[in-house]
């Protein structure tokens, strides 16, 4: 395996890990806000508004590990 290889294996590596480490609490977070704090029971509505978010939580922090990565 060359050098270019074993760095996108370790990219992408780091993105899979980050995704656990980070959304798994985050869609915790989400779940009791929407569901205790706001009172949303609807599932086609949790599933939009979490999926939404945690959208934008992927973005920036497949954004910030692309950086890291590209320095």
């Amino acid at each position: 395996m060359n050098k270019k290889i074993r760095q996108r294996h370790k990219e992408t590596a780091m993105v899979v890990f980050t995704g656990l480490l980070i959304n798994y609490p985050v869609n915790l977070f989400l779940l009791w806000l929407f569901i205790s704090v706001m009172d949303i029971k609807d599932p086609l509505t949790l599933s939009i508004l979490i999926s939404f978010f945690l959208t934008i939580v992927a973005y920036i922090r497949v954004f910030i590990v692309r950086s890291y990565y590209d320095k």
